[in-house]
């Protein structure tokens, strides 16, 4: 999995590609707590490039967006693949995220 970062205005725009799995979902930890903290707190997750993620996936998001939330910053889901979002509904956590559309991501953050 490839992580990387960028700004745009007080959001944390961050994009992961390959795969968030068991194998993968503690570099997301180790990403965060190095560069999430009370100063720079909103998140946006952006899925556009993951091509798969797992249960340790999905319970690393929940982690994170949990830690964002205790930092009192926000955190969202952008550009979901049908096929994620569809492990997102199997597993009712479509409205434990706040989601943004691939619309919704480009408008706010271009």
């Amino acid at each position: 999995m490839e992580i990387n970062i960028r700004k745009s205005g007080d959001t944390n725009i961050i994009g992961l590609s390959g795969s968030l799995d068991i194998y993968t979902s503690i570099d997301l930890k180790n990403f965060f707590e190095q560069n999430i903290d009370r100063n720079n707190n909103n998140v946006v997750i952006n899925l556009e490039k993951l091509n798969y993620i797992d249960s340790s996936g999905i319970g690393m998001l929940i982690k994170q967006l949990n830690y964002v939330q205790e930092l009192n910053g926000k955190f969202f889901i952008a550009n979901m693949k049908a096929a994620i979002e569809k492990v997102f509904k199997v597993a009712g956590l479509t409205s434990y995220f706040q989601t943004l559309s691939e619309a919704e991501f480009t408008s706010q953050f271009p």
